[in-house]
Formats: structure tokens, C-alpha cells, sequence
């Protein structure tokens, strides 16, 4: 199913790129875009007593980053490979892999005990080099040839990728002479635990992207490290695993994790339900919030509840976690699994910066993916108020070549830790979407995105 919705700014951007953005390797909020803070550390608590289970975990925690090395090594390949050939053909095919191992790469990643929030730039990093080559790939597709900016820009992903390539292979010789990925993720130093504080070192020199949206408009829109929307009394990790059953209607077993006391002290959770899908959930001490849920899901392409049902199974979930007037913003379905964005709203003002991820599996009606971080950091009372100007009277500063399709108030977190509420406008131009965010009070045009669709699913959640 082709899959959709990378949004970036106008080509016009691309003229910026240039070597600023810090390189490394973590994950994409994505793929799920969802977060694993403590998934060593969740195990290992669980399971201390299992030497055998402990030397699988490892040996699983191996293999991945095994599959990352190779994932990179064959893109730094691929790279060089277009910069040498002349066939747009050949260019197309590999442009296309490269975006596949971006993909697998951010797989490998998220089964590693990486803690949450912490390779911010890397994250970026991975997504964007999937989803950059793939639109030129597209470009291809479409009767285009790479452009001299194109082939520059391509070229400075080569080096870096070249640098990270060599680093991370330092690393894996660390482990071939018994470092233990287990173990490191036991041991933490403040926010992070070691196996992270390590993994960061493997930087290289990378470039700087137009801005990207992957999973729907400011999907990514912390503003600072404050936690601000937690509310309620602090409990105990009881008291939490009664929220979380109470939220998990089909919960079958819940077995207490460990803490993480990071961004958010939180309980972990290992939740398994009805159907046998193990859940990992992390709750904040504070109020007993659902922070972040992440599963599999079924492998199955069965289809037991419709979109609708999965949209209101989302919204209650949300509900129920503390979520204020929770407002579906966008959805893609893949396969059997519907991803959603979630913001809540202040006086018919969608609030961005509040923004919580969802995914839901459509074969057992089950919520598998949760980010409530954005939320739970940003959300505080506002008292927003309406602007004295209509979407309409701002219509005639678009570009006169769109046609316009939808408009909404919505609060856009921008740069320099900017709120504002803008009029977004979604708007059709050559067979290409665009989103236009003009400033409520004055018309001014705060910030343009685009999308490009793709059949890459790796930039979902």
C-alpha cells in the first residue's frame, strides 16, 4: 500500500543545505515513531534472575546492531555508487534502497536500549536521508534528472555516512571483545544510561536538511525539556498498574518493570492482553499518565474493526490518559495498522505543540503505539483567543495558483520556541499538497510545508 505523508518545506530551501546537522545513529519517532527508554533496563529488572534469558537478550541486542552496521555500510555503498553513474535509471534503483535502509536501519535501532530523547539530531539524521532520497527518487520517476544541488547534497550524505560508517565499526569491535550492550543499559548516568552515552559518541559531520514533517504537521514539536502538563497526586507503582488495566481492556497480565526516572519518572510495565501481544508501558509517577506504549502488533493483514472504531478506540485512549479535548489531526492506515495524531483543542484552536501519537492495531482493536510526550511536556492552559480576522480575508496572499482545500485555527510551535496562532491551509498545486501557515493576526507567512508521498511507512509515529 503506498504510503504517504512526508512532509517537507519548498525545494527552494534546499539551497541551505550545508554541513551543520550533528550525525549519529538512533531512531526515528516513527516508526512508530514511538520511544524505547529502558527496554534493556525493563528487561533486565524482569528477568535478573535468567542467566539464560539475559545471554538472549544479548545475543538479540547483537544482532541488531549487526543489521545497523550493514544497513549503513550498504547505504555509504549505494551513495558512492550514484555519485559515479550516469544511468537515471540505475540512480532511481538505488536512491529507492537507500530509503529501504534507512528504514531497516531505524528497525535495528529501536530494538536497542536506547534512552528516550536522547540522539535528537540522529533521529532526524536517519529520516531524512530515507525520506530526502526517495523524493529525488520520485523526481526520477517523474521525468527529471538530478540536479548539480542534488548530486552536491548527495555527496556530503556520503561523507558523512562514509565518517559514520567507520565509527560505528569501532564500536562493534568493542563488543566483539565482550562489551555487553545488557549490561552498559544497566548502568545509568543521569538521563541516560551508558549503552546511549556510548552509542552518541558515533558522530560525524552531516548536512542540514529543509525542514521535514513526517507523520503529519509538527509531529515533533517539544519546545523545551520542562515538564509542564503533568497534573495529580504522585502514586504508588500499584496504583499505576491499576490505570494501566484499566486502560487495557483486554489486559490478560501485567507484571511490574522498574523505574525510569529520566524526563519523567515513570513505572514500566509489561503488559500482555488477550491476544498475546506483550506491550511495553511506562507511566508517570505523577497522575499515573500513560507516557508511552509500544508493541508489535498482529502480523496478520485481518481487518476486525473498521477506521472509525479504530479512530474512537484512539480517542478514548487518549481521553482516559488526560488527554483535553482530543481532536484527530491526521491518520494514515497501513496494512492493519492506522496511525493517528491527536491534539486537543482551546477555543476551536487546534494546539500543535500538544500533539500525541497513536497507533492502533485493526486486528485486535488494541492501542500498540502511545507518545504522549509532547503532550505532557507542553500542555498548559493558554486562554487563547479567537483572532478579529477570517481564514477568508487572508485567502488572497496565498500563491495564486493553489487551490485551497481546507482551512482550521491552529496554535504552529515555530522556530525560537515561537507559539503562534496561525490559519493553516491545505492546498492543492500541480497534483502536489501543500500546507501554508499564515500568522492569524497579520497575514504573515510563518511557514510552508509539503508533502511527498512516498511508499516507505518508516516515517509513521
Amino acid at each position: 500500500m503506498k504510503e504517504k505523508d512526508v512532509l517537507n518545506v519548498e525545494n527552494k530551501k534546499e539551497k541551505r543545505f550545508s554541513k551543520s546537522v550533528v550525525v549519529g545513529l538512533s531512531i526515528a519517532v516513527g516508526v512508530l515513531g514511538l520511544s524505547t527508554i529502558g527496554f534493556g533496563v525493563a528487561y533486565g529488572c524482569m528477568m535478573a534472575t535468567s542467566t539464560q534469558y539475559a545471554t538472549q537478550l544479548e545475543n538479540v541486542y547483537q544482532k541488531n546492531l549487526y543489521d545497523l552496521v550493514e544497513s549503513v555500510n550498504n547505504t555509504e555503498t549505494k551513495l558512492s555508487k550514484i555519485l559515479a553513474s550516469n544511468s537515471s535509471t540505475y540512480q532511481k534503483k538505488l536512491l529507492s534502497e537507500i530509503a529501504q535502509n534507512s528504514e531497516l536501519a531505524e528497525n535495528s535501532i529501536a530494538s536497542l536500549p536506547i534512552s528516550q530523547n536522547s540522539l535528537a539530531d540522529s533521529v532526524k539524521f536517519i529520516n531524512q536521508m530515507g525520506g530526502y532520497t526517495q523524493t529525488l527518487a520520485d523526481q526520477i520517476s517523474q521525468g527529471k534528472s538530478l540536479s548539480k544541488q542534488n548530486l552536491e547534497t548527495l555527496s556530503e550524505l556520503q561523507q558523512s555516512v562514509n565518517d559514520m560508517k567507520a565509527q560505528i565499526n569501532k564500536f562493534v569491535k568493542k563488543v566483539q571483545q565482550n562489551y555487553s550492550i545488557l549490561d552498559q543499559s544497566f548502568k545509568i548516568d543521569g538521563d541516560f544510561n551508558n549503552f546511549t552515552i556510548q552509542l552518541s559518541k558515533i558522530k560525524g559531520e552531516g548536512v542540514d536538511y529543509p525542514v521535514m514533517i513526517y507523520d503529519g504537521p509538527f509531529s515533533d514539536s517539544t519546545l523545551d525539556k520542562t515538564v509542564k502538563g503533568l497534573k495529580g497526586d504522585t502514586l504508588t507503582q500499584q496504583e499505576c498498574a491499576k490505570e494501566v488495566e484499566n486502560c487495557f481492556k483486554n489486559c490478560a497480565e501485567i507484571s511490574y518493570a522498574g523505574e525510569i526516572n529520566s524526563r519523567f519518572e515513570t513505572y514500566t510495565y509489561h503488559v500482555t492482553n488477550s491476544d498475546s501481544q506483550v506491550l511495553f508501558v511506562q507511566v508517570s509517577k505523577i497522575g499515573g499518565h500513560i507516557i508511552t506504549v509500544s508493541g508489535q502488533g498482529s502480523v496478520t493483514s485481518e481487518k476486525n474493526i473498521t477506521e472509525n472504531d479504530a479512530k474512537n478506540i484512539a480517542l478514548d485512549f487518549a481521553r482516559q490518559n488526560g488527554v483535553e479535548n482530543p481532536e484527530i489531526v491526521w491518520t494514515q492506515t497501513v496494512n492493519n495498522h492506522i496511525y493517528l495524531n491527536i491534539a486537543p483543542t482551546e477555543n476551536d484552536i487546534v494546539l500543535y505543540p500538544d500533539l500525541v501519537k497513536v497507533k492502533v492495531d485493526m486486528a485486535s482493536g488494541t492501542v500498540i503505539g502511545y507518545d504522549a510526550t509532547n503532550y505532557f511536556i507542553n500542555h498548559i492552559p493558554r486562554a487563547l483567543q479567537k483572532t478579529g480576522h477570517s481564514a477568508s480575508e487572508f485567502r488572497s496572499l496565498l500563491p495564486k495558483d493553489v487551490a485551497v482545500k481546507h482551512e482550521r485555527l491552529v496554535l504552529a510551535p515555530l522556530d525560537y520556541n515561537r507559539e503562534v496562532i496561525c490559519f493553516e491551509y491545505e492546498c492543492e498545486k500541480g497534483g502536489a499538497t501543500y500546507y501554508f501557515y499564515l500568522n492569524a493576526e497579520n497575514g504573515k507567512e510563518e511557514n510552508v510545508l509539503k508533502v511527498i508521498h512516498t511508499d516507505d511507512s518508516s516515517k509513521l509515529m
